[in-house]
């Protein structure tokens, strides 16, 4: 957490990554957000799930959508109970608007089988029911399960937050 609070705290003179935007991350600070994205699930799973259809169950790398709602999810709640800059009216934000928001897009971002992916039968592609022919969007799913390579999606634009120079040829950062 050290790492990806330097983030959010740096200078106006460094170039400022926001510590909640995957391919704005280094590969150490990546691994950092990961770690703190794992223990942000285990303490939802045991405080706000209140039942089993509100479990974000282990897969949750693999849904790309899921991953990049989690880490806002991370840092809207730090912002909104130990920043030094909080303040009530900020939890209650947090517990009345964030936390009911993500709750009714969680099955969302689960796919077609959020049931299966809770009970650990994670159909070979997220965006498919068990079965079905993997279609062309899943082109991107890397072979390693326990990681996602749209974790790290720029959505066009560099590590640096700017967009990728018009005239040049290379590509976006997509680690």
């Amino acid at each position: 957490m050290t790492v990806l609070l330097a983030l959010l705290d740096a200078e106006p003179a460094t170039v400022r990554r926001t510590p909640w935007t995957w391919a704005a991350l280094s590969d150490e600070q990546a691994a950092a957000l990961r770690r703190t994205v794992r223990r942000w699930v285990t303490d939802y799973n045991l405080v706000h799930a209140v039942s089993s259809r509100e479990l974000i169950p282990d897969c949750w790398p693999q849904h790309p959508g899921l991953a990049h709602d989690l880490a806002v999810m991370v840092w809207v709640y730090y912002d909104s109970h130990h920043d030094r800059r909080t303040t009530p009216l900020m939890a209650g934000d947090y517990h009345l608007r964030y936390l009911p928001g993500f709750r009714s897009r969680l099955d969302h971002w689960l796919g077609s089988d959020p049931a299966g992916c809770r009970a650990g039968e994670h159909p070979a592609s997220w965006r498919t029911t068990p079965g079905e022919a993997l279609r062309p969007a899943d082109h991107h799913q890397l072979a390693d399960p326990g990681e996602s390579r749209a974790t790290h999606s720029s959505f066009g634009f560099t590590a640096t937050g700017e967009p990728p120079n018009a005239d040049s040829s290379s590509a976006p950062v997509n680690r």
